[in-house]
């Protein structure tokens, strides 16, 4: 869904949205954890979009459970929140969230943009599977009036001053991206052995470091295949 597809939506149409991508194959009561034993409340004097499950007979909405519980905010608000801080290069101000929301103070606005970027701190659910391609790169500005140890010119690659990054993605499926302390075997090999299942085919370059992570058994003797794709 693209942001303009997110400024379209009606309040009902959020809400079938946020269910779809938390509850793929049917609602899962947050109280007990039983998965598609509930019932919807449609009676006039229930709140929008209300469950009950059968199981432990409590009630619960898409929104219990999450940042998003709780909240005055509107279920479409909150979607088309996401949509902004996600696809703005260089990140979107508690008063432009305001503005453009329409919500009631500022102070709402910095709530809600705190609770998202924690959102989006939280670890994955699950593991890359399958085919997943990894490569790193570095971030920053560019190095001015900076020389190397030999004084010939400015550095890149491995031996820039810039941070590195590590970036992950499921062929097909979702990517994953994170600053390494360094590129070295251990913060590569805790990185990918975090994010990648044991069962999937790695797929990199010829850095010697990746094809050492292979080799690196732990302690179920589970190792991740390691396949070379070509020169980065």
């Amino acid at each position: 869904m693209t942001l303009a597809e997110a400024t379209k939506l009606t309040e009902e149409g959020a809400r079938t949205y946020l269910e779809g991508i938390r509850w793929p194959d049917g609602p899962v009561c947050p109280h007990c954890g039983e998965l598609d034993n509930a019932v919807r409340m449609n009676g006039a004097v229930h709140r929008a979009a209300l469950l009950q499950c059968r199981g432990c007979r409590k009630q619960f909405s898409v929104t219990v459970g999450t940042i998003m519980e709780r909240s005055h905010i509107t279920p479409r608000q909150w979607v088309i929140a996401f949509h902004m801080m996600c696809a703005s290069k260089k990140g979107v101000s508690a008063l432009q969230l305001q503005r453009m929301l329409g919500l009631g103070s500022y102070k709402s606005a910095w709530h809600m943009a705190h609770r998202i970027r924690l959102a989006m701190k939280e670890e994955p659910l699950s593991s890359l599977l399958g085919q997943v391609e990894v490569d790193e790169t570095y971030v920053g500005g560019k190095p001015r009036n900076k020389k190397n140890r030999e004084g010939r010119g400015k550095k890149f690659g491995r031996g820039t001053d810039k941070i590195p990054v590590i970036a992950l993605i499921e062929r097909g499926g979702r990517a994953r991206a994170m600053p390494l302390e360094g590129v070295d075997q251990g913060s590569l090999t805790d990185a990918i052995r975090a994010h990648v299942d044991f069962a999937s085919t790695l797929n990199t370059d010829e850095l010697g470091l990746y094809m050492r992570i292979s080799d690196h058994r732990d302690r179920s003797d589970r190792s991740i295949m390691i396949t070379r794709i070509g020169p980065s």
